[in-house]
């Protein structure tokens, strides 16, 4: 049953994380009141606007 739909926001309000699967790629979340799961892929948003310099291997003194 792999059915796809737009989720009521009454539904998420309820959900219980249950588990991380697949490398990160997806959550299963339990729904406590009908008993269902379902798998939810996360999704990651780099911020590059806000990443820092941590270092540099070209050894020029800054940030090495």
């Amino acid at each position: 049953m792999n059915k796809k739909y737009h989720m009521k926001d009454e539904i998420i309000a309820r959900l219980e994380y249950f588990e991380e699967k697949y490398a990160g790629e997806m959550e299963t979340w339990y729904d406590p009141v009908r008993g269902d799961y379902y798998h939810v892929p996360i999704e990651i948003v780099r911020d590059w606007d806000n990443s820092e310099l941590i270092g540099n291997d070209k050894g020029n003194g800054d940030n090495d």
